[in-house]
């Protein structure tokens, strides 16, 4: 089948973004102090706690704790519930709270509780206050008893200390409301202490112990004096900071010039390493994140074109948020480059789609305010939504419907700048015609192909800037001509010439035109080998496998898949032409690939490496290795079973097929016993494999046990009369038909032919 090259370029080049954070926090009952002791306080599950703009959190956990993400610097708590419970500060909801990585604690008390804990604390700030009045009363007495305070003095003193004790009853319902949401859980052990002492009348324990850490003015001055060399030292920070930012700044010019010079002298490796370098002087910097990531994606570079982008969005989230005047834009392209990225990988399309979804609706907005300055955006992201669609075989009207209204866009801008819009209405004619080249319209097909490839030859004459893409066009021009089996020659020749185009391409730039020189020379082998051209095609198609041999070195991910898919096809093409040796090394390469691909748990390459396994046995069979198509059997039906565990339905049939195929190993190793084991098992899982009865009946047959392999031999005699007649032309070649058995071989064959 011949390979469709599409072209997908990225129109923004912007960028900045990541997820949100996580708020944690507990809801609990008070901790306490018991005779001097602390008790802690205890999670409240059942509560639940009202978010603003979120479901409500249901508290699951015996120690009260939840979470849930943030995507602002603020959220609103609206209110926290248990039922019989009530919050010991009412203020705490409904309430706004800054984010923090710190835990939120939100106390909660029966009603009953509560106001037992204030009276407590009213009883024993009374007691205190009763003693403290009494014991100044005593000693008021004792010197008016010594003289040495007159009758007036006397009188006026006890005044005094009478009208403060009525105002004392105001600052005792405020302290016995505090010490009675004190949470003794969220405070050190020495302010615990302080507390007690205080709340229980040992006044001079508490001062002895607020005493212990020094005199409280020299305390206040040596702050002072801190604070004062803070001051002089953020003053110095601060010119420091600034110096920073400037070289800073001055650096990520430099390296950001550098990265220039050496585009422009077509020193790819260089320039890649001087905008890496810019990025890492500041991983926050949304711009600097984002050129990195797309010069990278520009030359292949995919996983490490992820790690730039991902910092860049995350950074572009947030600033969009705080400022989306001046920030939407940048986040609209940087959703677009890592739906770009996404949209490489086959399991990362889905992703891919909401992304550009969002991209496309700031755009939308934003051009209808801006017209002339992001429509050409809008334009992009629907010719990159096409992209996707095709590739994902999405609604074919979809796709021809996002293409066309992005090539309307581009037709109206192209009248005013001519030299930018061109080479993108191209491109879109390419992606067009490979849409009616799938519908099967073919002359719509090759005039759209005709347009993007005589507006590229007209950019060809002035510059060599389009080569690329001019190159997938003729690549998939060449394709759509081959597949419909028509202008042979002219598909060579536009082949021919994409090739061409390549080769010129990656001798300047390896990582980045090597995957598209391979894709054409893929095209090539097809080609040949579809018209019986076995040497050009052999050529073409071993020069691609060796191009991706070299590039999974650095994106495993993206070409090890295309590398072992290449290997498999040609170990194919060597077996079926009975080159066994060469067949095996691919097969080979190709398992050891698979195998690297199914590491980790990906089950998605396992039933590929049965596959391997099972092609790799049958050549070792042919060979005659005998042992080691054996452990390739017994390999295949060890991960057919374990697929089969998980996918019982889908997977139960090979399982059925790999006994069938030890079944046949064994006869052709003469174990005619195992044979029959064999096959009577996968016969037991599906009795329609009827390749099975075949390799059944024969191992019967030879170990002489005549009237059950005829019954078997009448039965399916219509439906496998080739595969039993070609499995005896086999077995008499190989000398695996037993001499006792000579004779009822021959019946055998009569009554086939019958």
């Amino acid at each position: 089948m011949v390979r469709k090259a599409i072209l997908l370029f990225i129109f923004s080049v912007l960028t900045l973004c990541t997820g949100a954070q996580t708020q944690s926090g507990f809801v609990k009952t008070r901790g306490r102090m018991v005779n001097g002791t602390h008790v802690k306080g205890q999670g409240l599950t059942g509560a639940t706690v009202q978010i603003k703009g979120r479901t409500s959190v249901l508290i699951k956990n015996a120690n009260g704790s939840f979470s849930f993400p943030v995507n602002t610097k603020n959220f609103l708590i609206q209110a926290v519930k248990k039922n019989g419970y009530q919050l010991v500060d009412a203020d705490a909801a409904p309430k706004t709270y800054p984010y923090s990585v710190a835990p939120l604690y939100l106390i909660m008390e029966t009603p009953a509780q509560q106001m037992e804990d204030k009276l407590a604390a009213e009883r024993k700030l009374r007691r205190t206050l009763t003693k403290q009045l009494q014991k100044r009363e005593d000693e008021i007495e004792e010197l008016r008893e010594q003289n040495r305070i007159s009758q007036e003095q006397y009188n006026n003193t006890l005044q005094q200390l009478y009208s403060q004790q009525q105002n004392n009853e105001q600052l005792i319902n405020e302290m016995a409301d505090y010490y009675s949401k004190i949470d003794y859980d969220l405070i050190d052990e020495f302010n615990r202490q302080v507390s007690d002492f205080i709340l229980a009348g040992e006044l001079a324990r508490a001062d002895s112990l607020l005493r212990s850490k020094g005199n409280i003015d020299d305390r206040i001055m040596k702050l002072n004096q801190h604070h004062e060399a803070n001051v002089k030292a953020r003053q110095t920070l601060e010119q420091s900071e600034q110096a920073e930012r400037f070289d800073r700044e001055d650096l990520a010019q430099d390296c950001y010039s550098f990265f220039r010079r050496f585009v422009l002298d077509n020193q790819p490796d260089s320039a890649m390493s001087y905008i890496e370098k810019r990025a890492s002087l500041d991983e926050n910097n949304g711009q600097w994140q984002t050129d990195a990531g797309s010069y990278l994606l520009m030359r292949g570079l995919n996983e490490r074109a992820r790690q730039y982008y991902n910092r860049a969005l995350a950074s572009c989230r947030q600033m969009a948020k705080d400022d989306p005047e001046h920030y939407s834009p940048l986040l609209a392209k940087t959703l677009n480059n890592i739906a770009v990225l996404y949209s490489a990988s086959e399991d990362e399309q889905a992703a891919a789609r909401p992304l550009y979804d969002e991209a496309l609706s700031i755009f939308k907005h934003l051009s209808g305010e801006d017209p002339s300055t992001y429509s050409p955006n809008v334009a992009s992201t629907l010719n990159n939504m096409a992209i996707l669609n095709y590739r994902g075989a999405q609604d074919v009207d979809l796709v021809e419907s996002q293409l066309n209204q992005a090539l309307e866009i581009y037709n109206g801008l192209s009248a005013e700048n001519p030299d930018i819009y061109k080479p993108i209405m191209a491109s879109i004619y390419n992606n067009l015609a490979l849409i009616y080249s799938d519908a099967d319209c073919f002359q719509d097909s090759e005039r759209a192909f005709r347009q993007a490839i005589d507006i590229y030859r007209q950019l060809d004459e002035n510059s060599h800037a389009y080569d690329q893409d001019y190159a997938a066009a003729l690549n998939n021009f060449s394709a759509v001509y081959f597949s419909n089996d028509t202008h042979l020659d002219m598909s060579k020749a536009l082949l021919s010439q994409a090739i061409g185009i390549y080769r010129r391409l990656a001798s300047v730039d390896a990582q980045r035109f090597a995957p598209m020189l391979a894709v054409a020379l893929n095209n090539a082998s097809v080609q040949n080998f579809a018209l019986d051209r076995m040497i050009e095609g052999e050529k073409a198609f071993n020069e691609s496998l060796d191009i991706y041999r070299s590039l999974v070195g650095n994106s495993p991910k993206y070409y090890l898949p295309v590398l072992a898919k290449g290997l498999y096809e040609q170990a194919i093409r060597y077996y079926q032409n009975d080159d066994l040796e060469r067949s095996e090394a691919f097969f080979k390469e190709s398992l050891d690939a698979y195998r690297e691909l199914s590491l980790n748990g990906n089950d998605k390459y396992l039933p590929e490496v049965a596959k391997l396994l099972r092609n790799l046995a049958t050549v070792c069979d042919k060979r005659q290795s005998w042992a080691d198509a054996e452990a390739l059997y017994q390999e295949e039906l060890g991960i057919n079973k374990t697929l089969a565990y998980a996918y019982p339905e889908e997977y139960n049939s090979h399982v059925a097929r790999s006994y069938g195929n030890l079944s046949n190993h064994a006869i052709l190793g003469k174990d005619f016993a195992k044979a029959e084991d064999y096959a009577r098992k996968g016969l037991a899982i599906d009795d329609s494999r009827l390749f099975i009865q075949a390799n059944l009946a024969a191992a019967l047959l030879f170990m002489g046990q005549t009237e059950q392999a005829e019954m078997i031999y009448k039965k399916y005699r219509k439906e496998l009369k080739d595969t039993f007649l070609d499995d005896f032309k086999q077995f008499d070649r190989l000398g695996i038909i037993p001499d006792e058995a000579r004779k009822s071989v021959n019946s055998i064959i009569k009554l086939i032919n019958q």
